[in-house]
């Protein structure tokens, strides 16, 4: 699959109210030019119901792709660490997967 790192995320402009302390943040993964970054959004919205992940295309071959986080807390470390998480699983996922293709 190649290296995917998350790059940069920009903690929110504003910090939300403390009755809602949910927010939006963005930022910028590096991934191999032909990830699409279907599996980590999906990965992603199935292990948090109330939150989403989008993650755009890639632009002219370049391998910085922004992506953009609904409903998570206010914690720039905390968010980074839980999509470091899921792109990890996905990297030992993938490497699992790749055996039993050569095999089959």
């Amino acid at each position: 699959m190649g290296e995917i790192t998350v790059e940069e995320l920009e903690a929110p402009k504003h910090r939300p109210d403390p009755e809602d302390a949910l927010v939006v943040m963005q930022g910028w993964l590096h991934a191999p030019r032909d990830w699409d970054g279907a599996q980590l959004e999906r990965l992603w919205n199935e292990k948090h119901a109330r939150s989403r992940l989008g993650v755009g295309l890639c632009v002219a071959n370049s391998p910085r792709r922004h992506f953009v986080v609904s409903n998570v807390p206010y914690d720039v470390e905390v968010v980074r660490a839980e999509l470091e998480s899921l792109i990890a699983e996905l990297g030992s996922a993938g490497d699992e997967a790749e055996p039993e293709a050569e095999t089959a």
